[in-house]
């Protein structure tokens, strides 16, 4: 029964027109982080200016990047209303007349996740194929400071086409904690608008916060694509980015099941 439930929210995601929005918004982001990196036709050093450097620059590592302020926007249109959106239409409870609420939000929390996963290596993918058809090859990835990134180098420079994977992973594990995130909310409010913006508005005061607290290694629209290019105080190792990320998601996903299981128990019950 769940696994029917699954594929029925896999369906209600892909037939949203959020999800075009999401995938224009990401697309724009990236061509803008390309042009940042190097007007369309002035790429010329294959070193400097590969397909490989630009996938990263346009990723969050170039300092001109947006990709980072608009993510979680994209996350939350994409993923992040559609538990609001059943409360507030009365869905969940027909729903409930169906199936359990317990195998309702896992099929929800689970569901959010892999439209999630799907987008982003799907639209990172076509973007990095883009990044081949407009920037040079390269016959070796070489170290250049202040261009290369310095996030799990030794993967950069010995394997390229896996590093590409490496970081876009990172991003998805992002996206993903942002939309449980998002789910999380929508535990506490009906508020739309609160449920979708909240999380934007969140990361930006963290920023603000980490900084000041010296804490600028983790700092959570760093972690997007700025930690390529190594902390301020220390390099992030290989493994550090995903399990911050593993231990947000396992956080708001409990905490989410949690809360959402109390308020109906103490609601309309079983």
């Amino acid at each position: 029964m769940l696994g029917s439930l699954l594929k029925v929210e896999l369906r209600r995601f892909l037939n949203r027109w959020q999800l075009w929005v999401a995938m224009c918004l990401l697309v724009a982001c990236f061509i803008q982080g390309y042009v940042a990196f190097r007007p369309f036709g002035l790429a010329i050093d294959q070193y400097h200016d590969n397909y490989f450097v630009a996938f990263s620059y346009a990723q969050g590592m170039g300092a001109e990047a947006i990709l980072a302020s608009v993510y979680p926007l994209i996350i939350s249109l994409l993923a992040g209303d559609s538990l609001v959106r059943d409360k507030r239409s009365g869905f969940d409870r027909y729903i409930f007349t169906r199936v359990s609420y317990r195998k309702y939000i896992l099929a929800k929390l689970l569901s959010s996740a892999i439209v999630v996963a799907l987008f982003v290596y799907l639209v990172e993918f076509i973007m990095f194929i883009f990044a081949m058809a407009v920037f040079p090859a390269t016959e070796k990835v070489l170290a250049i400071q202040g261009i290369t990134p310095v996030y799990a180098e030794q993967i950069f420079l010995s394997y390229p086409y896996l590093y590409i994977f490496l970081i876009t992973s990172n991003a998805v594990l992002y996206g993903i904690a942002l939309a449980t995130l998002c789910n999380f909310l929508a535990t506490l409010t009906k508020n739309i608008y609160v449920v979708l913006v909240a999380p934007w508005i969140l990361l930006f005061v963290m920023q603000l916060v980490f900084y000041n607290m010296e804490l600028s290694d983790y700092a959570p629209l760093d972690l997007l694509g700025l930690y390529l290019s190594g902390g301020l105080i220390y390099q992030q190792s290989t493994l550090e980015i995903p399990i911050i990320f593993l231990t947000v998601i396992a956080f708001f996903f409990l905490a989410t099941y949690l809360i959402f299981t109390w308020n109906i128990k103490r609601g309309i019950g079983k």
